[in-house]
């Protein structure tokens, strides 16, 4: 599917360099970076639906594509200003991105050649890709749209946490939200989340381990077999799961996690 985002994309990088003026900007840059690379993945999963029987009607769904690729364009452009003011990309300690990218999108008036389905749809997936669980009310084709978001959010967050997991980078701080680096730690919270087959919450992360079990729950999110897959062929999981402490109490969570990248592999669905 040929979706051109080239105006779209002038006008993010038009936008973006109107914070070249903020101090130790590399955790923007960094952002910048993510953004295409969540672009890619979001393109990468609509031209793969009619391979897949179960997401092939919606490779007919023009408008809904479209919105779902705009839509990654600009999930995180509200990163921009939260950075700028408050220093940091924790949330809870700001703001909520997502809802600053809703209103610079709005403000911006980024969206003001699409049609009135797509700025919608578009508007609702940015507004919902951080959220920890989405409404069963959604619409199926708002649902769709920020799916495609939220898979392509993750495959790249995964490929940012293996660069930073293990390495002292400048930015390292910022993208791991401050946790504590005690390669022998976990909260048990976090790995009972595993067990018990639920995403784990950021609120609950603690320590650098807790990212790493964080991201495995994440497989239990991803809604594309595209992604799955992806996923799985990057050996970015591995990666991921090699860096957790070799503790008898640890092994049951690690062990799942192993066993639900096998099922990406097939690009099933995972079970909880």
């Amino acid at each position: 599917m040929n979706i051109d985002l080239s105006a779209h994309r002038r006008r993010f990088m038009d936008y973006v360099a109107g914070f070249r003026d903020v101090p130790d900007a590399a955790p923007l840059r960094l952002k910048v970076e993510h953004t295409f690379r969540v672009v890619d993945h979001a393109e990468v999963i609509v031209d793969s639906l009619a391979e897949d029987a179960g997401e092939r009607a919606w490779a007919k769904d023009n408008e809904a594509c479209r919105a779902a690729v705009i839509a990654a364009l600009y999930h995180d452009c509200g990163r921009f200003p939260q950075f700028r003011t408050y220093r940091t990309f924790l949330d809870a300690k700001s703001l909520n991105h997502a809802v600053l990218s809703f209103r610079t999108m709005r403000d911006e008036v980024f969206l003001q050649e699409e049609s009135s389905r797509v700025r919608s749809l578009a508007f609702c997936a940015v507004l919902l890709h951080n959220r920890y669980e989405l409404s069963p009310k959604l619409s199926p084709q708002a649902r769709f749209v920020t799916d495609v978001v939220r898979d392509s959010d993750k495959l790249d967050i995964f490929r940012v946490m293996v660069s930073y997991l293990d390495n002292a980078l400048p930015e390292r701080d910022a993208v791991l939200l401050h946790v504590k680096d005690d390669p022998g730690c976990w909260s048990p919270k976090v790995a009972k989340d595993v067990l018990e087959g639920r995403v784990a919450r950021y609120a609950d992360l603690r320590f650098v381990n807790d990212f790493r079990l964080l991201l495995g729950t994440w497989m239990l999110e991803l809604r594309f077999a595209a992604t799955r897959r992806a996923l799985a062929h990057s050996g970015l999981m591995e990666k991921v799961l090699a860096g957790l402490p070799d503790d008898a109490r640890l092994r049951p969570a690690v062990e799942k996690l192993h066993a639900m990248l096998e099922e990406c592999r097939n690009g099933r669905g995972v079970k909880g």
